[in-house]
């Protein structure tokens, strides 16, 4: 396995949360699917606007989303769009309560000849494809706000493993943002309206824990992630490379102003449509000792407005397990970031970005000490194990260390116990007869041996069970991922900036010990939670 590291963030070198304190906002919902025609798959990340309404809701991975079923009693209509899809328009009163709606986008066709944009009229000079993205980041002052807005939506973070959520927690936000002009990390400020500890979900404690490095209990093969004082949005929102285009996001785009044009690769793809708006579609790519990323880049043809800035980053020929990536070929994700920005008014403004890596945790080991037990009576010590050890091995006292409150004990004679194979018994030599005494009083003292023997270690070297499992060895590591996602429910340009009493502190983990902040119309939010994928989705009536 390799061990070579490079930081994900700033310093590049080359939770169970608490009992939820409020509900969901509206407890009544119309749940649906969208799905592409042809390929009968679920599309991830569609848009759903509320006809009439500044709210609406991203579809997540699985197609699934919800919405009020207040919108239907309003007679209100859903407005479905997804970049390559025909937008749909559908009556909220022809879905189904209680029931999966499947609601099907059909691919663009792509009729109408591409277009083909020139630098100046008199020049006629085609533009070459890092030109295109050239202009798009330079036009970002004019095409993203420099003003202040807010944003408010949904978030959550969780792990993925074997198929399924683990550690589910949501809230309904808002982002408090003085514009791209300003630093993000120094000035935004983030206001929780609710939040939700999701128990329909499995927790796991283990997977929750903060990256270890020094024992590779929980690491990130190939890299090393910030821990952000644990708050999953504050690295969420370091990953917005359009939105921290000025400054350091993640590696190898690093400053997309400055650092992106020079350390990639760029491609022209067929482009892509949303409705009738064509989008230069371009891929991206860049390979540096033994990591390759791959990303894709859709651009407006008009203003050169960055609709699309997905991101992913593998490392290949490791020992760990592969991911099939963009490519098809064989390599382990590190981390992916996608994200995608929508015009409101005359701006663009965040629709959603997920962020997410992939991490992994050591299996139990498949030998290891169960027990360490001290008889006073017979005054031998008695190491227990949870296979039987192997003789040869268990007889070498250099195989053995022990420490009694920090210092070394000698050992003078060892042996398998004949009566349990798992056991090998430790025989100890004191040449001061007051510290004999002294250690075995300690046991003495105590009603049981664990309460005792918090202060004797034993470590073992080179010991085998009969199988041939190496004492205390990591031979397997599982694989998870790690999501934190925010989907946009409505942009505001012109609000009142809340107490300050109400805002997050950014250090601290977002469902852990959070102020929440009212909201009157708390009502018209939602938060988007997982539906379960019925096998017979697309059969139902």
């Amino acid at each position: 396995m390799h061990y070579n590291r490079f930081f994900l963030l700033l310093f590049i070198l080359f939770p169970i949360a608490g009992q939820a304190q409020s509900n969901k906002p509206y407890p009544y919902y119309i749940e649906g699917y969208i799905y592409d025609t042809e390929r009968e798959k679920p599309i991830p990340f569609a848009t759903i606007k509320v006809k009439g309404w500044a709210i609406g809701v991203v579809t997540n991975r699985n197609g699934s989303f919800k919405v009020p079923e207040k919108f239907s009693e309003l007679n209100d209509t859903l407005i479905v769009t997804s970049m390559g899809y025909e937008t749909k328009v559908i009556s909220i009163q022809q879905m189904m309560a209680q029931k999966s709606n499947v609601i099907f986008l059909n691919p663009h066709v792509y009729g109408l000849e591409e277009t083909v944009v020139y630098a100046s009229k008199k020049k006629k000079r085609k533009l070459s494809t890092r030109s295109i993205v050239r202009k798009a980041i330079r036009a970002i002052p004019d095409n993203f706000p420099n003003q202040p807005f807010s944003l408010t939506g949904y978030y959550r973070d969780y792990q993925w493993h074997e198929n399924d959520y683990l550690n589910l927690n949501e809230a309904i936000l808002s982002i408090y943002d003085k514009g791209f002009e300003s630093k993000d990390q120094q000035s935004t400020q983030f206001a929780l309206h609710s939040i939700l500890v999701n128990e329909n979900f499995p927790r796991d404690t283990i997977s929750n824990k903060p990256y270890d490095y020094e024992n590779r209990n929980k690491v990130i093969n190939n890299a090393i992630l910030s821990s952000y004082g644990g708050n999953e949005l504050r690295i969420l929102r370091v990953h917005d490379a359009i939105r921290n285009y000025e400054v350091n996001s993640y590696a190898f785009v690093y400053k997309l102003k400055s650092q992106f044009l020079s350390g990639h690769s760029f491609e022209r793809a067929k482009d892509i449509f949303l409705d009738d708006l064509p989008f230069y579609n371009i891929t991206v790519t860049k390979s540096q000792n033994g990591y390759e990323a791959f990303g894709q880049l859709l651009i407006d043809k008009e203003n050169f407005s960055i609709y699309m800035l997905n991101y992913s980053l593998y490392f290949k020929d490791t020992d760990g397990k592969s991911v099939e990536s963009i490519d098809g070929l064989e390599k382990d994700l590190i981390f992916e970031v996608l994200s995608e920005y929508r015009p409101f008014r005359d701006k663009m403004f965040l629709n959603y970005i997920t962020f997410n890596n992939s991490f992994i945790l050591p299996e139990p080991p498949r030998f290891f000490i169960e027990e360490l037990l001290v008889n006073v009576a017979t005054r031998r010590l008695s190491l227990t194990f949870n296979n039987p050890v192997d003789e040869q091995k268990a007889n070498i006292i250099s195989n053995y260390e022990l420490k009694f409150f920090g210092e070394p004990l000698t050992i003078k004679e060892v042996s398998l116990d004949i009566a349990n194979p798992r056991t090998v018994l430790l025989y100890l030599e004191f040449k001061d007869g007051m510290k004999e005494r002294d250690f075995y009083n300690h046991f003495k003292n105590y009603q049981t041996n664990k309460e005792a023997g918090a202060k004797l270690r034993c470590y073992v070297m080179n010991i085998t069970d009969i199988h041939g499992n190496l004492a205390d060895k990591i031979y397997d590591y599982k694989e998870y991922q790690q999501f934190r996602e925010f989907f946009t429910q409505e942009v505001q340009e012109d609000f009142e900036m809340p107490s300050t009493s109400f805002f997050m502190n950014m250090n601290s983990p977002v469902f852990e010990g959070q102020p929440l902040q009212e909201k009157d119309d708390l009502e018209n939010y939602w938060m988007n939670s997982p539906l379960k994928v019925v096998d017979d989705l697309l059969n139902v009536e």
